[in-house]
């Protein structure tokens, strides 16, 4: 239950922040840290299902509302990745 969701998340920030190194490894790093905080809760319980639940949300906000751009000009107009 766990592990999918955390690959699912994994998979939605590499999509989300490729071509930005910086935001890339802070939000892989963070991800992880989060995890592993949370691996000593017992499968079953009621808190590692909320965490893997928020785990999915994150993931599907990433895939569907996350848009990287690189400033075009100094007018504030920004070009898609």
């Amino acid at each position: 239950m766990a592990l999918p969701a955390y690959r699912h998340l994994l998979r939605s920030i590499t999509i989300a922040f490729q071509g930005d190194t910086r935001l890339l490894t802070s939000a892989l790093s963070t991800a992880r840290f989060q995890f592993e905080a949370a691996r000593s809760l017992a499968p079953s319980s009621p808190d590692a299902a909320a965490k893997v639940a928020h785990a999915e949300e994150v993931a599907e906000t990433l895939r569907r509302n996350v848009v990287q751009g690189t400033a075009v000009d100094d007018g504030g107009k920004f070009r898609e990745w």
